[in-house]
């Protein structure tokens, strides 16, 4: 397990009670429209958690530079304070912490529904394309934006470490995700040892565009979660 960095506060939203879900948001959003999202499961027996990850929303922005383990282990604390494990569900940057957090801390994770990443590191093109990016949001005064692009630039490729994960996951593309083009997902899907695959009629931003879309990937996880344990027992 990686160590941990120091410990930040995250502004945290939730509401329900029961199986814990936890929603992690994509690059320059915040918390609020993953927990709109996934709302309507807090009437269906499940407990949402959704934080402001670092240097978005109400959560503190610490000094540079961050790694994609860093946004995993703030997300870690909070799983383990609520009892997880947890179905993680990621967008983007949150797509890629979950990933980090499924590998480094396997305990806290019972189910994956990710968005937008892939399963590679980025190649110079890509890099340099991400640190473009870091470098215009630090010269607009966005340093928690400019510090979260850093680390997608960085971030490792997981080709190899991906099997390795038994966890249930579901994968969703986007079919018009430019950021993100849907091959580059499904070969996410091929890498996990126990995803599945859906491509929808969205952007990049599917928790905006297609909510209903994530919240059967959740459910499916939860009753396949189910049907497991009582086979086991």
């Amino acid at each position: 397990m990686p160590s941990l960095p120091p410990a930040i506060d995250l502004n945290v939203r939730s509401r329900g009670d029961g199986e814990l879900v936890v929603g992690l948001h994509d690059l320059l959003a915040d918390g609020g429209g993953m927990m709109r999202a996934l709302r309507p499961l807090t009437t269906k027996g499940y407990r949402v958690v959704v934080p402001d990850l670092r240097g978005h929303g109400g959560s503190p922005s610490p000094d540079g530079p961050w790694s994609i383990d860093d946004f995993a282990s703030d997300v870690a604390r909070i799983v383990a304070s609520r009892g997880g494990p947890a179905i993680v569900v990621g967008q983007g940057l949150g797509a890629a912490a979950a990933l980090a957090l499924a590998l480094g801390h396997p305990g806290l994770v019972s189910g994956l529904v990710l968005s937008g990443v892939g399963p590679r590191g980025e190649d110079a093109e890509g890099h340099e394309r991400w640190m473009k990016v870091s470098r215009a949001f630090e010269e607009r005064g966005q340093a928690g934006a400019a510090h979260a692009a850093e680390a997608m630039a960085n971030r490792p490729d997981w080709r190899g470490a991906l099997p390795q994960l038994e966890v249930p996951s579901v994968v969703i593309a986007g079919q018009h995700d430019r950021a993100t083009p849907p091959d580059v997902q499904r070969e996410l899907a091929v890498w996990l040892r126990n995803a599945g695959f859906q491509s929808v009629p969205t952007g990049h931003d599917v928790a905006a565009e297609r909510p209903g879309i994530l919240l059967a990937a959740v459910k499916h996880l939860a009753t396949a979660a189910d049907r497991a344990e009582a086979v086991a027992a």
